[in-house]
């Protein structure tokens, strides 16, 4: 910008000079290879400023296509996890009778009243919702497995694009959003039904003991694990959606 100034300062004192000074044509007709010189270099910097700025663009709009493609494929990752939890509070209402929030959530309806919805019903009976997991052994393990899987690809999505997306102010920012998730949906699997092991690198899969008793530290930890998740993804969704 400033060199862009420079010449077209350059250019109007020379056009100026040469308008209005007799010795400054007589300067250039006496000296034509340093005036073609000087000629030569301002029409060179103007085309290196005009390629610049046509590559400056360019690249912006690449950018912003990149940036684009990697918010979305992370707010598919991050989604997951609060579906699991939703999933769960519908089918918890099914089985009680209970008025629901409201149809269950596909991937384009999420919106932030919703996640308030559920964040005040996780805050109300997120106790009833992990007793209700944990009555079934099954539906237990299920839920277990489905939040580490989530977190996991949540922690390789990350992974994958942070490296770009954290050139971006903005998308850094959604981007400090997302480990909270990963860490979160991890706490509230493991309080529900705690791991016995590293990861299976053979199986793929995480071995976890049978479910035992439910501690009111772990009810806490539960409950506290679920907002975060619900608060995060939906903070996420506003952000990327304003």
């Amino acid at each position: 910008m400033r060199l862009a100034c420079v010449v077209v300062v350059a250019v109007i004192v020379l056009t100026i000079a040469e308008l209005t000074s007799a010795r400054f044509r007589e300067f250039t007709g006496d000296h034509s290879l340093t005036s073609s010189f000087i000629t030569e270099a301002i029409l060179l910097v103007g085309a290196y400023l005009v390629i610049d700025e046509i590559i400056e663009r360019r690249e912006a709009r690449r950018w912003s296509d990149l940036s684009s493609l990697g918010l979305r494929a992370l707010s598919a990752f991050a989604r997951a996890p609060a579906e699991i939890i939703r999933r769960g509070v519908e089918d918890l209402a099914v089985e009680t009778g209970r008025a629901q929030p409201g149809s269950r959530l596909d991937s384009d309806e999420a919106s932030p009243s919703r996640a308030e919805n559920y964040q005040e019903l996780i805050s109300a009976y997120a106790d009833e919702l992990g007793d209700w997991l944990r009555a079934d052994e099954a539906r237990t393990r299920t839920f277990g497995e489905e939040m580490r899987r989530s977190a996991s690809r949540l922690e390789q999505a990350i992974i994958r694009w942070g490296p770009t997306l954290v050139e971006d102010p903005d998308s850094a920012e959604l981007l400090n959003l997302l480990p909270d998730i990963v860490d979160s949906a991890r706490s509230a699997a493991q309080a529900i039904v705690p791991a016995s092991g590293w990861l299976d690198r053979v199986r793929g899969s995480e071995e976890t003991q049978a479910v035992g008793g439910w501690t009111e530290e772990g009810r806490q930890l539960f409950k506290d694990s679920l907002l975060e998740i619900l608060k995060n993804a939906g903070e996420f969704e506003r952000r990327l959606s304003a």
